[in-house]
């Protein structure tokens, strides 16, 4: 397309948008001059022309000016038109200097609203010579002009310069409901029976309030609305009171669902207004109330929640500033404490060598029995301040991850959460710099309920617009623990078996494998020293430790580190076991292995088989312990397989033959049963031995699982 036929084609479409603007300002200044207050005044057209955007002067002016000549219920004073002409002729004459007057663009319209209604005002007063009545009446339309005037600016700013932002300060939501409510009111004139549009109108909104900004939004839109209409003095004094309770009360309940919304605001508005309506006969609002209230509940969510949600789709869109500083903060504070128990750990180290040194003079056994226990008290000590020190890091590294919050996919995931009978105590959805979500919810399950995964998946993937995995699910004696993640580009089918030395009832070997709700697959295989049930609980101990602690967030090395510390303080015999960890980024494919004392892997990448070695000593040996690791990156139909050290006495060449010679249809369990069943045949020095095996599969989601 060139370039002048893409002008011609944007340029009809960019006049006929100034044209609906023009357009929509031309109603609102007629909607704002036919709103009358006290049955005598209409300042409200006079506000707007002040307020409105320049470009959009004439048309307010002159829905304006038109609004003030067409008759209506009520006689509309004609200063109030030659106000609006002084106010514009005053606005055009200052145009180019006010600003550098006033720093507020909203306070010089409050001025140039009520400064003309003022003195039109007095000077008909003094013309007529009436009471002191009509010049009170004069300074309150001035005042309400100047009033409305900054109300308008507030939120023509809000809407044209700044934008909904999802979540807005409460002197923003303010001046939105009672500019708002102006339009309401001048609506009011338009009934069907005993129901003005303008009422009904109210309701909606308020109810509309209550359910996307909570308790505040419908309290604010509440008082808004009813004060507004409590200024006709048409017995309608006490709607600011009974509006303000219902939204209030609708916002309480708005997370229970639109019905019981609906009903708090039905009963708790129509309780306040109830005297002042008996009292005057105006029945005619409770009338209004239950209109809207069953139209609120009636229409469907699809058809409002694409013009409402966008006072909330910011926050889908970019952090807000003040949840960025926060995150900032801690952020900070993380690895500023960090830094200080490092420094603590280091201290408490320099501290006891130089004890040590300063007590080389001869002692008694007991006396060097006590120091040889204080050291080793002293050196634990130190081994905790560092870890703690390292996963406090690690958190930090976490949070600085995940670049945003959004709030809106929280709440749907709460009310899905909520379907399933499970009462959520927390939900976060945090995307991280590369647009993944993830989906963390504590919650209480319901007595006896059963939930299906498949479902729970189906429902939360729906709300959020975004396909996720399963959850992986933790669990304590009060709650859940649910953590969701996008659905990665592979998925892993794992297969394991084991062979027990001698035909114990317990293995020295222990396995877990899982999805850590992040995207990645991890496969844990520890194996105890010795066989037997001494090596079953060092396996279990460190295999489950890893495990828990890994779900829970806290990184391998650290993981690794806390888990050698409990094996030193386990009991006061030896206790060794090694940690074989391999770590599959599923969106990816890269698989980083780590190893403490643990065996040799093997990976067939390409229909080719190489091994992945790495030496170490294992956990509860040293102080310290540490990973030795290597990282490989596995497609589509690749394998990798992890084995106790009794799979590999009769040498590695035979399991890479096999893994060389499988046939694309063996699955990984029928692999796993292969390795042990060939470790076992295979023995030949007359000694048995505990062998396990993992063998993982990764397949790539569009294709059928083996």
């Amino acid at each position: 397309m060139t370039k002048e036929q893409l002008l011609a084609r944007v340029k009809p479409q960019e006049a006929m948008k100034s044209i609906a603007q023009q357009a929509a300002f031309f109603a609102l200044g007629l909607l704002a001059a036919r709103a009358v207050v006290f049955g005598r005044c209409a300042p409200f057209g006079v506000a707007m022309a002040a307020a409105g955007p320049w470009e959009y002067t004439a048309a307010i002016t002159l829905g304006a000016a038109l609004g003030y000549i067409l008759p209506g219920a009520v006689t509309v004073p004609m200063h109030c038109l030659m106000a609006l002409f002084a106010c514009v002729g005053i606005r055009w004459a200052l145009q180019g200097a006010a600003m550098r007057w006033m720093r507020s663009r909203a306070g010089f319209a409050a001025l140039l609203a009520g400064v003309p209604l003022l003195c039109t005002g007095m000077i008909v007063y003094f013309v007529k010579e009436s009471g002191g009545t009509s010049a009170a009446f004069a300074i309150a339309e001035a005042l309400l002009a100047g009033a409305w005037g900054y109300f308008f600016s507030r939120t023509i700013d809000f809407f044209t310069v700044q934008g909904p932002q999802g979540e807005y300060l409460p002197q923003e939501l303010a001046c939105t409901a009672f500019s708002i409510g102006v339009f309401l009111l001048a609506l009011a004139a338009l009934k069907i029976g005993p129901v003005s549009a303008g009422g009904l109108l109210a309701v909606l909104i308020i109810l509309y309030a209550s359910e996307y900004s909570g308790a505040a939004g419908g309290s604010i839109a509440g008082i808004a609305a009813g004060t507004c209409f409590a200024f006709t003095g048409d017995g309608l004094a006490g709607l600011a009171g009974a509006y303000g309770v219902g939204g209030l009360m609708a916002g309480l309940f708005a997370p229970l669902g639109r019905l019981p919304a609906a009903c708090a605001f039905i009963l708790s508005s129509a309780v306040a207004s109830l005297p002042s309506a008996v009292t005057t006969q105006r029945l005619d609002t409770l009338w209004e109330i239950a209109a809207a209230s069953v139209i609120y509940i009636l229409l469907p969510e699809r058809l409002t929640g694409g013009l409402l949600s966008r006072f909330t789709e910011k926050t889908d869109v970019c952090e807000t500033p003040r949840a960025k500083d926060l995150r900032r903060t801690v952020v900070g504070r993380l690895d500023h404490a960090a830094e200080a128990l490092g420094e603590v750990a280091s201290t408490v180290a320099q501290v006891g060598e130089k004890l040590d040194k300063a007590q080389q003079h001869p002692a008694s056994a007991l006396q060097e029995l006590r120091r040889t226990q204080t050291a080793q008290d002293r050196q634990r000590m130190v081994q905790q301040f560092s870890a703690v020190s390292t996963v406090m890091e690690e958190m930090a590294s976490e949070f600085e991850l995940f670049e945003r919050s959004d709030d809106t996919s929280a709440e749907l995931v709460s009310e899905v959460l909520y379907e399933f009978s499970m009462q959520p105590l927390d939900v976060s959805c945090r995307v991280d710099r590369f647009e993944r979500m993830t989906i963390e919810a504590l919650a209480v399950r319901g007595e006896g309920v059963k939930v299906n995964k498949a479902e729970l998946t189906r429902e939360v993937s729906k709300v959020c617009g975004r396909t996720f995995s399963q959850p992986s699910i933790s669990r304590t004696q009060t709650s859940w623990r649910l953590v969701f993640c996008e659905q990665p580009r592979f998925r892993a089918i794992m297969g394991t078996a084991r062979h027990n030395c001698a035909g114990n009832l317990l293995c020295g070997d222990s396995t877990r494998c899982f999805e850590d709700g992040t995207g990645r697959y991890i496969a844990i295989l520890s194996d105890g020293m010795g066989t037997g049930g001494r090596a079953a609980v060092d396996g279990v101990m460190v295999s489950d430790l890893l495990a828990r602690l890994i779900q829970a967030g806290v990184g391998f090395d650290s993981a690794l580190q806390i888990v050698n510390n409990a094996m030193g303080v386990k009991s006061g015999d030896e206790s060794t076991a090694t940690a074989d960890i391999a770590c599959i980024d599923l969106y990816t494919g890269i698989t980083d292995f780590m190893k403490a004392g643990a065996a040799m892997s093997f990976v067939r990448v390409g229909g080719k088989v190489h091994p992945v070695d790495a030496p170490g000593l294992p956990v509860g040996i040293l102080e310290k312990a540490a990973f030795h690791c290597s990282q490989e990156e596995l497609g589509s139909d690749d394998l990798l397989v992890l084995v106790s050290d009794g799979a590999l006495c009769e040498g590695t060449a035979w399991i890479s033959a096999l893994l060389e010679g499988v046939s694309n249809v063996k699955t990984p369990q029928e692999l796993a049963q292969a390795v042990v069943a060939g470790a076992v045949a295979r023995r030949s020095d007359g000694h048995d031995d505990d062998v396990t095996a993992i063998v993982i599969k990764l397949h790539a989601y569009q294709q059928q699982a083996d």
